[in-house]
């Protein structure tokens, strides 16, 4: 019993520096936000308690719930199609001669250490309704009927940005499965080439199954980074045509700095962070939950 405690003792003492830290610089943060999320406030002056009703306008708040299905819809994009693809790409990167290998790290890498507005300001020029890159193909192929205004139309402004996020970071995540796949120990691999498994076999029975630690990181960060999802439409397209391209993050700031209603803005952001919490529990509960050993 004596044992025990020590044991347990032990692991506070070594979690109680980190544990601080967090509490200090993350969660003590959050109350005075969630005291002014009761409030009405423009950002300079506390115009009075106002209890629940921020978090009801939000809620009864069409923009608000637009804001939500682009979030997940951006999200969608970046798990459903976006990590399928990275793994893909990591797969054929580790069948590469070195310096095939290097020249996709790079290529991979490039995108990603970008700035965003450098990004966003690209595929601006690439949704150019008159001589953007998209358009000026169709038109050179016969399919100017299939021209659009990429960033203005409601139909296709999503999906466009949503593109250019998967274009930015589908390369980063590619290369944290690379890296996964070089920590997998050669011998699995020689010998299922001796039983005469092919490339997709190899794959699918070995590769993937023993990547589970990492794909369960890579969801995280892919559905967390797509949550915050703010910087390209800032640029590209200011939250329009109106409000149908706004980001939870980005009706967020709309709120709070663009109509000094800081108080529900201040409701929004704690949702928000509510809503992140939940969706982490989920993955660390439902996601790549089985331990495997080399």
């Amino acid at each position: 019993m004596n044992k025990y405690y020590s044991t347990k003792m032990s692991i506070f003492v070594f979690v109680a520096p980190a544990l601080l830290l967090f509490t200090v610089f993350c969660v003590y943060p959050l109350l005075p936000q969630f005291w002014m999320s009761l409030h009405e406030h423009d950002g300079f002056r506390n115009l009075g308690f106002v209890g629940l009703d921020n978090y009801k306008d939000a809620f009864t708040s069409s923009s608000f719930w637009t804001a939500h299905r682009n979030t997940y819809l951006i999200v969608g994009i970046s798990v459903v199609l976006g990590l399928p693809l990275s793994m893909i790409l990591a797969l054929i990167m580790d069948t590469q001669t070195p310096n095939l290998r290097r020249f996709f790290k790079s290529a991979a890498m490039f995108p990603a250490i970008l700035s965003v507005t450098v990004v966003a300001q690209i595929w601006v020029a690439f949704y150019e309704p008159n001589w953007g890159l998209f358009n000026s193909i169709l038109k050179s192929i016969g399919l100017e009927s299939w021209t659009r205004s990429w960033l203005t139309d409601q139909k296709t402004v999503m999906p466009s940005l949503g593109l250019t996020f998967l274009w930015q970071y589908i390369g980063l995540n590619a290369m944290l499965f690379y890296t996964g796949i070089k920590t997998i120990p050669k011998q699995y691999y020689e010998a299922a080439l001796i039983d005469g498994a092919n490339f997709a076999q190899v794959s699918t029975r070995i590769t993937i199954p023993l990547l589970q630690y990492v794909i369960h990181y890579v969801v995280i960060l892919s559905v967390l980074g797509s949550m915050a999802f703010y910087s390209h439409v800032r640029v590209m397209t200011s939250g329009g045509p109106g409000d149908l391209s706004r980001t939870v993050v980005y009706q967020m700031y709309y709120t709070a700095f663009e109509t000094s209603q800081f108080g529900k803005g201040t409701a929004i952001a704690v949702l928000f962070v509510l809503e992140c919490l939940l969706i982490s529990i989920f993955i660390q509960r439902f996601v790549a939950r089985e331990k495997l050993e080399y």
